[in-house]
């Protein structure tokens, strides 16, 4: 085993499918099932108001001060800087959610959550080991966009419909509106919208040139979120059958 410093490489560097990406996705796992735990047994009491917003102040909080510090003088770069992936825009929006319990941004948090960015956790875009700021920055993200709309699920009893699939389709095609020509235009890759590949192997790579495969995202996630309502419609017709 070779050694960067006295530290494993591993430490030091991410490599996807690894010993490390397992233990941080079950380690996760473990502690988003206690906040939902949590949730369940505080539901309907004032205790839960304040857990709720005390943590999405806490998430707020690292949202707005991890993009901050990407927007310094010192470590800009407009190509990577500004919080324009679907993860950060769902970041940003999940504190809201958690609050005041919009049905749109609960919907946008379950269809692009679980729908999009469930994929950076099983397959993520991430050079970086645990001995740096931004892997625990990525996977905080991440796991708490997907722990959030479980939880919604589970806790406030979230069941999403039709209208809500076809708020969350019609704010993805707007993304996809906005972003694409900015990547194109550019040479950027927010969203995974770019020529670029991430550095890292995801379905992307098999998704054909660009800028075709662009077409083949925008389809396969408007799919994606479809089957994410499929149960909820299903478990409806059965019940009034």
């Amino acid at each position: 085993m070779t050694t960067l410093g006295m530290w494993p490489d591993s430490l030091h560097q991410f490599q996807p499918f690894s010993l490390t990406h397992l233990a941080i996705v079950v380690g996760l796992t473990i502690f988003w099932a206690v906040v939902v735990g949590l949730g369940v047994r505080w539901r309907g009491t004032q205790k839960l108001s304040w857990f709720e917003r005390g943590f999405a102040l806490f998430y707020l909080l690292q949202w707005l001060g991890f993009h901050g510090w990407w927007l310094l003088p010192g470590n800009f770069n407009v190509a990577g800087s500004l919080p324009l992936h679907i993860c950060d825009i769902v970041a940003l929006l999940m504190p809201f959610a958690l609050v005041w319990r919009s049905r749109f941004l609960v919907a946008i948090l379950y269809f692009w959550g679980i729908g999009l960015s469930l994929q950076g956790i099983i397959t993520p875009d991430l050079g970086s080991g645990p001995l740096t700021v931004i892997f625990w920055i990525f996977w905080l993200h991440h796991t708490a966009i997907v722990g959030t709309a479980v939880y919604m699920l589970v806790v406030h009893r979230f069941r999403p419909r039709w209208k809500d699939l076809y708020w969350s389709v019609v704010a993805g095609l707007a993304y996809v509106a906005v972003v694409f020509p900015i990547d194109a235009a550019f040479g950027f890759n927010y969203g995974y919208l770019g020529e670029r590949n991430p550095s890292q192997p995801t379905l992307i790579d098999v998704m054909g040139p660009w800028p075709w495969r662009v077409g083949v995202m925008a389809g396969l996630a408007g799919i994606v979120m479809g089957l994410l309502l499929l149960p909820w419609e299903v478990v409806r017709w059965w019940r009034h059958r």
